[in-house]
Order: structure tokens, then sequence, then C-alpha cells
């Protein structure tokens, strides 16, 4: 009899180990955190949070939006990075993580290597914006005035190092003007400020701030960074029509700390495809002048590295230091 119990104990023992192990594999079964890198309202948080609560829907697991600011991104992505690799700790950045390893010596991770790649979201062209008393009204106009005034012409970013920054500075190495002066800000609006009051002349500005401020009729459009015309602004040429080649812009992307296991990081990254393919959260990208993604793993890691190379060019030969 004490051996009969002795056995039923063991096998309800066993029984129990198994289900508790079971259960801990089922993923994700508890919250999930976003770490931002910026603060709410921007674009970035925008996205995070409208990208959260449809990952909590498919996923049947709240995800948790956290502002984690600082450093130009530095902050919350080493927050990230230090975070466990279980899969509950993810983050969202735009394409400063591109530049900061670069540029920024508080960067002190690898922006690849440290991370697991989980999905590229989506890509934001800008759009050169300039005050109309500039006298340019499309981007070779642009090109002749810089390469034949007498006097530097200012042209705003949202920071040294900026995105906006680096996409002019492409754009001054690709076609060889030399009489642009960089008036950096803390952050695009300030610029703004200035270039409505004519301080400076130029701004490359996400298609989402440029937008109202075009359409109004305050400001003039004179070319977009993307690859193809833009559905918002149809009728602007892309800066590529004039200069062959010529391609930028900012995007964001979900990675994680390196190590999370590849089918929690597979999951995450079907999830947000999905969710980005989907036709209402398509549409609202679209309305923020974003170009919805939803990749691979596998894709945000070649399109990182070539972004990382792209950029580490500009930064060299421009002379970017902080």
């Amino acid at each position: 009899m004490k051996s009969l119990a002795l056995m039923k104990g063991i096998l309800c023992f066993t029984i129990a180990l198994f289900c508790t192990n079971a259960y801990s594999e089922i993923y994700p079964d508890r919250a999930i955190r976003l770490i931002v890198a910026f603060s709410p309202g921007g674009t970035s948080d925008t996205i995070a949070r409208l990208l959260a609560e449809r990952m909590a829907k498919k996923l049947g697991q709240p995800v948790v939006v956290e502002n984690h600011t600082g450093a130009n991104g530095i902050v919350g992505t080493q927050d990230a990075r230090a975070a466990p690799a279980d899969g509950y700790t993810i983050l969202l950045v735009p394409s400063g993580h591109a530049i900061n390893s670069t540029l920024n010596p508080a960067a002190n991770y690898d922006p690849i290597e440290d991370f697991t790649m989980i999905s590229l979201i989506g890509t934001v062209p800008m759009v050169v914006t300039a005050n109309p008393n500039l006298g340019a009204k499309n981007i070779a106009e642009l090109i002749e005035k810089a390469k034949h005034s007498s006097e530097k012409i200012d042209y705003g970013s949202g920071g040294i190092g900026s995105s906006n920054e680096l996409a002019t500075e492409l754009f001054a190495t690709m076609t060889g003007i030399k009489t642009l002066n960089h008036i950096p800000y803390r952050g695009d609006a300030p610029g703004i400020a200035d270039l409505l009051g004519d301080h400076i002349s130029f701004i490359f500005l996400n298609v989402p701030a440029a937008l109202p401020l075009v359409k109004d009729g305050k400001l003039n459009a004179l070319g977009i960074t993307s690859a193809k015309r833009s559905p918002l602004l149809p009728d602007l040429p892309t800066i590529d029509e004039t200069v062959p080649g010529y391609v930028a812009g900012s995007w964001h992307i979900v990675i994680g700390p390196r190590g999370i296991p590849q089918d929690r990081a597979a999951l995450l990254s079907k999830t947000i495809a999905d969710i980005v393919h989907s036709p209402d959260f398509s549409k609202k990208l679209a309305s923020m002048g974003i170009d919805g993604v939803g990749s691979t793993p596998e894709a945000l890691q070649e399109f990182l590295r070539a972004e990382i190379e792209k950029w580490k060019k500009v930064i060299h030969d421009a002379h970017i230091t902080m």
C-alpha cells in the first residue's frame, strides 16, 4: 500500500511538473513592454501606441508602452538592451539607431549584433520644405541658386546627427553644393518656427510635419526624398528625378535584446507584419505619410546593415561630429 501511495505521489508530482513546464512555454503569458526611446506625442510614440493596441488583441496579453527618453534615443535603447531576452521587452526606435553608433560615443553598443531583429514597420520620406523668400520652387532651382550664391544658405535640422541633417548633407554631397550652412535645433518644432519666420531658408521635414505647412501655402515644397512620389503629394517630384540615385528618409523598427528565442521573435515579427499589412493600420500609416513595410527579421537585418553603412559614409564625408 505504501509503495502504491508512493507511486501515486511520484506520478502526481511528475504530472504537475510537466504541466508547469508546459505552461511556462506558453508565450506570451503576461504583459509585454514596448519601450519607445522618445517622448510622448511624437511620431515614434504615436506609432508605438497604435501598434501596441493591435498587438494586445492579437497576442491576448497587454502591450504596455513605456517612454525612456534621452540622448537621441540612446537611453531607451540601452535600457532595452539590458532587459532579459525573453520576448517580454521590445523596443521601437527610428532611424537614429543607424546613426548613433557612428556619431555618438555614448552609444556603446552594436546596433545589429547586440539586438534581436524583429520587424521594419515603415519608412517616412522627407519633403524639402522652403521659405518662399528663398526664391526656389523646385530642386533644380535650389541647386542652381546654391551653386551660384555668394553667401551661405542656412538650413535647419532637428539636431546634430539627426536624420534630416544627414539627408541634407547627402544631398549636398551628391550635387556638389558647398554653400549650405547647418543650423541645428532641439527638435524640428523650433526649426519650423524659424523657417516660417524667414530666419533659415529650408528644412528637410518628414511628410507629416511638412504636409499642413505646404497645403496651407505657408511654405514651398521643392521635392520629396523617397524613390517614388507620395500619394499625399502626387504632384511633387522626387529628388531622384533631378539627382539620380538620391533616396533618403527616416524609418521605424522594432527590435529586442540579443538572444530572444527564435520562435518568440518570429511570432512577434509575424504579428507586427500582419498588423502593418492590415487595411486599417496601413491606411492609418499612409495618412501619416508613412510607407508601411512589415518585414521579416532577416529583411530588417539586411536593411539596417545597409542604412548603417550609408549614413556612416555621409558622416565621414561631411565631417559631422557631436
